[in-house]
């Protein structure tokens, strides 16, 4: 029989100790049932207020799983007491190291929550021997936790995005805070992309932080604009680039389908399967890439054009003067002027009708990758699950996955903070 004391020490629970151990098989691991008693029957305390009480009454024994002891799944058991405390009456006891109801310690609720972090589900209720619903249910109540005492105040610059979930035209909002104290973060999920649908939004975060808010980044999207305007009418709106360039993108890519329509002989072949040599950055296309780039190039005067025109257009947010951005504007679009790119005169158009947002980007350079590195965590946090029964758990996984301190992995943090 080992000795007794160190296995108390090694608890991790203070106000207890272990009197006899019972070796066991639990499925298809060994396991330890650890039976505890308490160091001092003269000291209790109530659940309700805290209070002090001398004198407890024997409840119900406890039953509870802990954090493993090497390879052993480990199991307490322990008398729980009733008080009767003079302020609130009969009530059970506070103990500092389990909730009421759980079926898990603290200790080990905490373990399950920071390894649900880097790990999936599954692969954590196999690791401690839990059910994956368990595993559910512990880690989503860490999570709401954290997001509901976290720090809102000093936030004054937001983003708003959406992202499609499902199938069809299924579409969630995500707000995020791209300058505040603790840098980018993500804030908020809400189904839907209307103006209605963030007013969620608006009542969480509050008139008072929302008064303080002195830009917002999002995309050309009516509902978005309408409902900043509505609740941030002071603010300045700053459309996000990288919308901006998708639009454009897609007109290039018109402007190929038109001329792969009109090509034959060996200029189709060269075109075909060539959309993504096209969209890309032309310092990103390297080896036998950049040479089919080339070769398409020159065997269509108008793709040359477009393709031009399309490199060229990113230069518009490195200005810091609104003058100087109109200036290069109006040489952007004259050297459009004579050419049948009917895709980018619609593009002009866009543009034109949203100028004010897009150079509003020359008076507070915003660093914009945040808010479309979201987008791609949200999707691939989603696909890692492959998908989630449980929306208000999926949107609690995806602000945690996009926000750095609260993903930040910490897995002996809360460990033996109570240790005698």
């Amino acid at each position: 029989m080992p000795n007794i004391n160190y296995i108390t020490n090694l608890l991790g629970i203070s106000g207890f100790k272990v009197v006899s151990i019972e070796i066991t098989k639990i499925g298809f691991r060994k396991g330890v049932i650890l039976n505890m008693e308490r160091i001092n029957k003269n000291q209790f305390y109530c659940s309700n207020c805290g209070q002090m009480v001398s004198k407890g009454i024997p409840y119900r024994q406890r039953f509870v799983q802990h954090l493993p002891l090497w390879d052993y799944v480990t199991f307490l058991r322990f008398m729980e007491y009733r008080v009767i405390c003079p302020n609130c009456g009969l009530k059970v006891e506070a103990l500092d190291w389990i909730d009421r109801y759980a079926r898990v310690t603290t200790l080990l609720a905490n373990l399950v929550s920071e390894l649900c972090k880097v790990m999936t589900n599954k692969a954590v209720s196999i690791f401690l021997s839990l059910h994956r619903t368990t595993v559910k249910n512990i880690d989503k109540a860490a999570i709401q936790k954290v997001h509901k005492e976290r720090f809102l105040d000093g936030i004054k610059v937001l983003g708003i995005d959406e992202i499609s979930v499902g199938r069809g035209h299924n579409y969630w909002h995500l707000v995020s805070a791209l300058e505040g104290p603790r840098g980018p973060e993500m804030l908020y999920i809400g189904e839907g992309r209307k103006e209605k649908d963030l007013k969620g939004f608006w009542k969480w975060f509050g008139k008072e932080r929302t008064s303080k808010i002195t830009h917002v980044v999002m995309d050309m999207w009516k509902g978005f604009i309408n409902s900043v305007k509505a609740h941030c009418p002071e603010c300045s709106i700053i459309y996000d680039k990288f919308h901006v360039i998708r639009h454009l993108l897609e007109a290039l890519n018109k402007v190929r389908k038109q001329e792969l329509s009109r090509a034959k002989g060996r200029f189709k072949g060269l075109l075909s399967g060539k959309k993504f040599i096209l969209l890309s950055r032309q310092s990103h296309i390297l080896g036998k890439s950049r040479k089919a780039l080339n070769e398409i190039l020159r065997f269509s005067k108008k793709l040359l054009k477009a393709y031009i025109l399309k490199e060229s257009f990113g230069h518009l947010w490195s200005y810091r003067s609104k003058s100087c951005a109109k200036r290069f504007f109006k040489a952007w679009v004259r050297d459009l002027r004579w050419s049948r790119l009917k895709p980018y005169h619609k593009f002009v158009q866009l543009i034109k009708n949203h100028l004010d947002g897009i150079l509003s980007y020359c008076d507070k350079k915003l660093s914009l990758g945040y808010i479309e590195a979201t987008n791609l965590k949200a999707r691939n946090i989603i696909r890692r699950a492959y998908g989630y029964r449980d929306k208000e758990y999926m949107k609690l996984k995806i602000i945690q996955g996009c926000t750095p301190w609260m993903i930040k992995f910490q897995p002996w943090r809360f460990s033996f903070n109570n240790s005698t």
